[in-house]
């Protein structure tokens, strides 16, 4: 009896071990399937268990309760924050950055390298005591970092923005995860898929981490779990609601349904009464030479880093920043050329790249050219449209990177001038985009035509790697300035570049009296509750 009593006393104790463990992280065995599915039916939302299966809810709390560790001390999750990976939209991509830090050896020092180039902010963005923002990326060891990150895909995965009159908070995230990155070549490597410690050695950790992000996030907002916001968005008068097809929230069945919404537009006339094109063509046949905004946005000509010294040159004309290692910025003349873009010398905007795949005799035509950005906030209207008469040439998607501009302070600064004077626009030919050719022919001074293209590139950055383009833009479509639409992105804020071909336009913007140059502020900067930490101060 004694020598039978033992090894099965012995069972019971590391059976009772082990089931104290599962519990502990409140991953149950097999067997229990009642108490499983009570499990995920307490962690997971009825509206949510479509984005969210069962057996995948299982799969990651198993995983991530039994995978190994790194051995660094405090590297294990706790069990709510296994749990609450398991049942998020986002929970396979975040299983896959944990893993990866478990089990891959270069992940752990990569971050470290992110973390020892962490940048603080520049003057202007301040936390919510009204005190200069701190990086909040910061933290006493590459765990911590680590954790950072579940921590805040976690609550980004289910973000929902939410506005108050000229006030939102819908680039909160998105400028937040910039922190990471700001004038960080680790971070930058990292989110892009090379290993800050050897950018020649790929290391695709965080580039497929944040675009697998990007589509889980993506399904959330194309889901009816993300409609929670939208009564607020429609009831805020900055929307302007009554401009668009639908008027009711209950009509809109996602975020990203509301986000692409449509414009009333009167397809016989080929108008948009809300949005009426400068000088309709029908009504003005002879001034061929207009061109319109692509969409509602905040535009400025296009503007290059030109070096990190003083270095002067006639062709040069703006402003420059102030301080050790600042780069110079100012708006060129004759922005264009193939060149390739280097990161401290004054190289000018590379369309050898921006304008992948267009035919050749068409990319030259644009070497000397000139163009305009045109830049998405995330309360304006998000497709985008014909810029000129004309016809298509050229239409394609690129994929490309979404994360790792790096330096977003001056692509989004606290004083709301989106795109101005000091955005590097040549790090976008690396962001995935769209690129649509457009040839034009208008009347020239001796009674013959003239001849040029304008190319419109939608570019999606971070949660906006979604550009497309409408199937019936391919070549051969004859276009109307102000009324064809070319596509659209979803939920974020976004860019349209313009570019001219040498000599068909310059780069300042001009505007005829009448039309919308500004807008007056609707309320004062909004609570903490609508402008979370991190934000910009104000973006009228």
């Amino acid at each position: 009896m004694k020598i039978k009593f033992v090894p099965a006393l012995l069972v019971l104790l590391v059976a009772s071990v082990v089931y104290y463990h599962l519990m502990r992280l409140q991953v149950v065995p097999p067997f229990s399937g009642i108490t499983q599915e009570k499990t995920y039916q307490r962690h997971v939302p009825e509206p949510m268990r479509v984005l969210v299966p069962q057996v995948q809810y299982d799969a990651i709390a198993a995983s991530l309760s039994t995978t190994g560790e790194t051995g660094e001390p405090g590297a294990e999750l706790d069990a709510e924050t296994i749990l609450r990976v398991a049942a998020s939209p986002c929970g396979p991509s975040l299983h896959y950055l944990i893993t990866q830090y478990r089990t891959n050896p270069a992940v752990p020092p990569a971050l470290e390298a992110v973390r020892k180039g962490l940048q603080e902010p520049p003057a202007g963005y301040l936390d919510a005591s009204g005190a200069p923002l701190k990086n909040p990326w910061r933290s006493q060891d590459t765990v911590g970092l680590r954790d950072h990150m579940v921590e805040t895909f976690l609550a980004w995965c289910v973000f929902l923005p939410e506005i108050s009159g000229t006030h939102d908070n819908g680039l909160h995230y998105i400028l937040n995860f910039a922190w990471f990155y700001y004038r960080n070549q680790a971070g930058q490597d990292f989110v892009q898929g090379r290993n800050p410690l050897d950018p020649a050695d790929p290391l695709p950790t965080g580039w497929k981490f944040t675009k697998d992000f990007n589509n889980q996030r993506g399904a959330y907002m194309d889901s009816p779990a993300s409609t929670a916001r939208i009564a607020q968005w429609v009831g805020d008068p900055r929307i302007e609601i009554s401009d668009y097809q639908r008027q009711n929230a209950g009509d809109y069945r996602s975020w990203n349904d509301f986000f692409a919404r449509e414009l009333i537009a009167d397809d016989v006339a080929q108008t948009i009464s809300s949005r009426p094109a400068t000088m309709p063509l029908d009504q003005f046949p002879e001034r061929d030479y207009i061109v319109v905004a692509p969409t509602d946005c905040i535009m400025n000509p296009l503007v290059q880093v030109l070096a990190t010294d003083s270095t002067d040159s006639g062709d040069l004309e703006g402003t420059e920043e102030s301080g050790e290692g600042a780069a110079q910025r100012r708006v060129l003349k004759t922005p264009l050329h193939y060149d390739t873009v280097l990161d401290v010398k004054g190289a000018p905007l590379s369309l050898a790249q921006l304008l992948d795949g267009v035919p050749q005799q068409v990319r030259d035509r644009f070497v000397g050219g000139t163009g305009q950005a045109c830049v998405l906030m995330p309360n304006t209207y998000h497709h985008f449209h014909a810029p000129v008469n004309g016809t298509v040439v050229h239409a394609v998607v690129i994929p490309g990177n979404t994360y790792g501009y790096p330096d977003f302070p001056n692509w989004v600064p606290p004083d709301g001038n989106v795109g101005g004077p000091r955005t590097d626009f040549s790090r976008f030919q690396n962001f995935q985009r769209g690129v649509v050719v457009i040839e034009v022919t208008y009347a020239g001074l001796g009674g013959g035509d003239i001849t040029g293209y304008v190319a419109s590139i939608p570019v999606g950055l971070d949660t906006i790697g979604s550009v497309t383009l409408n199937a019936d833009i391919v070549p051969g479509k004859v276009v109307k300035r102000g009324y064809t639409e070319l596509g659209n992105f979803y939920y974020g804020g976004s860019l349209n570049i313009l570019l001219y071909s040498k000599g068909l336009a310059g780069n300042a913007v001009q505007t005829r009296m009448g039309n919308q140059i500004n807008l007056f502020s609707l309320s004062p900067p909004a609570p903490e509750t609508i402008v979370p930490i991190g934000q910009r101060p104000s973006m009228n």
